[in-house]
């Protein structure tokens, strides 16, 4: 079988699964599209992933009225943020599922954005169409995730700023010794519910750790050093302007923790790690 045969059955296999589990499902108890189920989502980020509040990192450099594309909007959590920043949203996700949630979420809250459903490594848009492209917790399930960043190169404007997200081999995931040792202390307190990830510290090495963290049945879950990932960049002609740790899933914790020792947790050993880069003026 020729390796885009591969590619192309893979990328069918994360669409399947992403489509039978959206993003928060098994999490939250009621209708799957409610108001309740988008008011829940957007709480449980911005109280149990960033602490308690927006992290202003995420928004501090777009200007008012630009142009964005959220890629890979799930349930459309940030769709919806810009659109009530004033900005001109468009947002894509290669689930039928989350493109028809994404949807449902901008009529209940009076929103509007365009929404298409769209494979992040061959997006449907023409070059140079963008501002500001964000995509958080994304490309590291794409099989191929150096296109995605040449694709986020093609739809910038010159001077345009791609800020995305991946799965990073931090400290702990980047030690199998810490791995295994941590996840032999941690098994029987942590728990998160949904989508088969009861035993999601039985994973022995970094991708199959993340990759259960989305769902047993989660067919790709890459994580990345952050040289990894700049010499995608470079690759790309993306200058990298500043990266940061994201996204320690306190809610999995057997009991709360304050917003300060989230924020720290966030600082200091998150699974994410973020990078805001920028194409040339001159291309």
């Amino acid at each position: 079988m020729k390796r885009n045969d591969n590619l192309e059955r893979s990328i069918d296999r994360v669409k399947s699964f992403w489509d039978s589990s959206p993003l928060f499902s098994g999490e939250f108890e009621g209708q799957i599209g409610s108001e309740d189920f988008f008011t829940a989502h957007e709480k449980t980020i911005i109280d149990n992933i960033m602490g308690g509040k927006l992290d202003k990192r995420f928004v501090e450099h777009i200007d008012y009225g630009a142009s964005i594309i959220d890629i890979g909007c799930g349930p459309g959590f940030w769709v919806r943020q810009f659109c009530r920043m004033g900005l001109d949203v468009h947002g894509c996700d290669l689930s039928t599922t989350a493109v028809e949630l994404t949807k449902k979420s901008l009529s209940l809250f009076n929103l509007q954005a365009d929404i298409r459903e769209a494979n992040a490594e061959d997006l449907p848009y023409e070059d140079n169409s963008f501002d500001y492209i964000n995509c958080q917790g994304d490309i590291h399930h794409n099989p191929d995730t150096p296109q995605c960043i040449r694709e986020f190169y093609r739809i910038l404007k010159p001077g345009g700023l791609a800020c995305f997200s991946v799965y990073h081999q931090n400290v702990v995931l980047g030690s199998p010794f810490l791995l295994r040792s941590i996840s032999l202390i941690l098994r029987r307190s942590v728990f998160l519910k949904g989508r088969g990830r009861e035993n999601i510290l039985r994973g022995h090495n970094p991708d199959e750790l993340v990759r259960l963290f989305d769902g047993k049945e989660n067919p790709i879950g890459k994580s990345f050093t952050v040289n990894e990932i700049v010499l995608m960049l470079d690759s790309a002609n993306l200058t990298l302007i500043k990266k940061w740790k994201q996204y320690f899933p306190s809610r999995v914790l057997p009991a709360a923790i304050p917003c300060f020792m989230r924020c720290l947790l966030n600082d200091y050993f998150g699974l994410l790690v973020v990078f805001l880069a920028r194409k040339p003026y001159v291309c």
